[in-house]
């Protein structure tokens, strides 16, 4: 299988997918700028706009857990249409709340739910649809999409708030969100893989099967590889307080992460399915945290530029990489259970990384934070490499 060209009909969905996770990524991604609106438009409290960002985040993360057997209840067209109509009523509501607290509060917690519906159904999709021979071409084209709002949405809203068109930037999450409810609904084959390869299991309620996916080692030992990545992917997330005590723009890090991280999952996914996940793993995870640990070292603009290029080609690789292993040590009937546990612990590390670069660098300064967080993580890649060595092939149930 590693040889052939994946089938028409899979290309089909990966399209499909790319577009749903551009739309679903696009939407969280273009919020990063809402402090910004929110100061241009005459809300005068910082700490107001600081949990108007946040409330979304804070509703993604606790509802992530509950989703796994509503999505295998409701079946994925079902998911997506409710998904796409909370998402669109939710950021009617953040333009319509203007400067107003609560209105925009509860609107930005309810599209936080939604982005977390759209996400956790659109990756226990991807995992059961394809074989798992395939599967990491399919994520690696497929999380291009996921990359490509940072290279077009964001800049744009950028340049909106720039120039005080506060109207359209607002007008932004609402037309994305729109895009990502016509799509996903729409996604080739959704009821069918529901209906044939998803299985019921014993326990009940919204968290049975989460401890099933516990009890199996190889998998436990794949969200501890998870964990550490998406460790590192936090932490260039919220790297700019450390580049900004050096003079500098963590975009400038970012940008060149972005571009190559499209190019390298857009051309080099075969590798995923060539080479062993669990051998790449410990590699993408070093290559990321070594990375951002050296951005510390008196970084110049020429240097992070640099870094953040070799930073993309392990995050273009480990991201779909981590997501297609996670998958493999799991039966088709817990998959759902799996997606949702690690999605959860990404956006538990996002949260947890994000308070410690606040409240820890306020004690000991954003640099030695941001050193200790990305030496621990590449000290973790290394201790756990003998283990992820020892597992053998999966093989689906």
């Amino acid at each position: 299988m590693n040889s052939e060209k994946l089938s028409g009909e899979s290309r089909k969905k990966i399209a499909f997918l790319a577009l749903s996770f551009f739309f679903v990524f696009g939407f969280s991604n273009v919020s990063y700028f809402l402090p910004v609106y929110y100061s241009q438009i005459g809300m005068k409290s910082g700490d107001a706009s600081g949990w108007l960002v946040a409330a979304f985040y804070i509703m993604s993360v606790i509802s992530r857990p509950f989703l796994a057997n509503i999505v295998e209840n409701w079946g994925f067209k079902r998911v997506f249409i409710v998904a796409g109509v909370l998402s669109v009523l939710s950021s009617a509501g953040v333009l319509l709340s203007g400067i107003h607290f609560w209105p925009g509060f509860l609107s930005r917690a309810l599209l936080g739910v939604a982005s977390s519906i759209f996400l956790i159904g659109l990756a226990t999709y991807q995992a059961v649809a394809f074989d798992e021979e395939e599967r990491g071409r399919a994520f690696s084209l497929i999380m291009a999409g996921g990359l490509a709002p940072m290279m077009t949405i964001v800049p744009f809203a950028d340049w909106l708030l720039l120039h005080q068109h506060n109207g359209l930037y607002i007008l932004m999450p609402l037309l994305v969100c729109l895009g990502a409810a016509i799509i996903t609904p729409s996604i080739p084959g959704i009821e069918s893989v529901h209906r044939n390869r998803t299985t019921k299991k014993s326990g009940q309620g919204l968290f049975a099967g989460l401890s099933d996916c516990l009890k199996i080692p190889h998998f436990r030992l794949a969200l501890l590889s998870l964990f550490l990545f998406s460790i590192s992917d936090a932490a260039a997330a919220f790297m700019a307080p450390m580049t900004r005590h050096y003079g500098l723009m963590a975009s400038l890090f970012l940008s060149a992460n972005a571009v190559v991280g499209v190019l390298v999952r857009l051309s080099c996914g075969k590798l995923l399915d060539r080479i062993p996940r669990n051998k790449l793993a410990p590699a993408a995870i070093i290559i990321t945290a070594g990375t951002l640990f050296l951005a510390t070292i008196n970084p110049t603009p020429q240097s992070l530029i640099i870094l953040g290029l070799i930073f993309g080609v392990g995050m273009g690789l480990g991201f779909p990489l981590h997501l297609a292993l996670i998958s493999d040590y799991v039966p088709i009937g817990l998959q759902p259970q799996a997606v949702s546990l690690s999605w959860f612990l990404m956006g538990v590390n996002f949260a947890a990384v994000s308070l410690m670069m606040g409240w820890l660098g306020d004690f000991f300064g954003p640099v030695l934070v941001f050193r200790i967080i990305t030496g621990l993580v590449v000290l973790g890649a290394i201790w756990e490499y003998p283990a992820l060595m020892r597992i053998s092939k999966p093989s689906q149930g």
